[in-house]
């Protein structure tokens, strides 16, 4: 299958590791961390006619996996700038199901994310998530990557991470936008960040 999930980059410069990251939850957590912006990411995106649209983080404690996901209503091929600070046995892994549900309320999603508890699933991020989720037994595991470098990921597409038993994963997302038009997808993304994709 075409790897049309993950490539890794070649940054002239060191991602600078947020400070939540000395910190290691015991549950499952997503921040949204808007305004704050790495001043490299920046200039970068802005070298290349981008803007950051948001900027995040997911704690993935030891053991654990996030549910299989994506980021948005639908299945598309939008990306984001990722790395984790984390085991190299970390991961994240691209699915693909034909069962799959659009859940919008954290009701549902209980019953959706088995990886997670009640309190969990509850405590787990500040906003309530709309997104496209599947059960991992109905799916079909397609493609992992660590992420320990910085990383194009696909995100449009159902995908989890997962951490080894003996350590947990933080992992500083940034989403990159075209003004004006909105998300950067897959194939313009290769094109867009092409002299900094280190080749399979």
């Amino acid at each position: 299958m075409e790897n049309r999930f993950h490539r890794y980059l070649n940054l002239p410069f060191e991602i600078t590791k947020h400070p939540m990251f000395d910190t290691a939850p015991s549950e499952m957590k997503h921040h949204d961390i808007n305004p704050y912006r790495d001043p490299q990411i920046d200039k970068w995106f802005e070298s290349l006619g981008l803007i950051c649209r948001h900027s995040e983080v997911f704690w993935t404690p030891p053991g654990a996996s996030l549910p299989v996901h994506a980021d948005e209503v639908t299945l598309d091929d939008h990306v984001k700038i990722n790395v984790t600070f984390g085991p190299e046995e970390g991961k994240i892994r691209w699915w693909q199901s034909n069962k799959t549900q659009v859940v919008t309320d954290i009701e549902t999603a209980k019953t959706m994310l088995v990886d997670l508890d009640n309190k969990t699933a509850n405590d787990f991020s500040d906003r309530e998530h709309t997104n496209v989720l599947a059960n991992r037994e109905d799916c079909t595991l397609v493609y992992e990557a660590n992420t320990n470098r910085p990383s194009l990921v696909n995100v449009g597409q159902l995908h989890d991470t997962y951490s080894p038993p003996t350590e947990g994963r933080w992992t500083l997302c940034f989403v990159p936008s075209i003004p004006d038009k909105g998300y950067v997808y897959w194939d313009e993304a290769l094109e867009i960040f092409k002299d900094y994709i280190i080749k399979e």
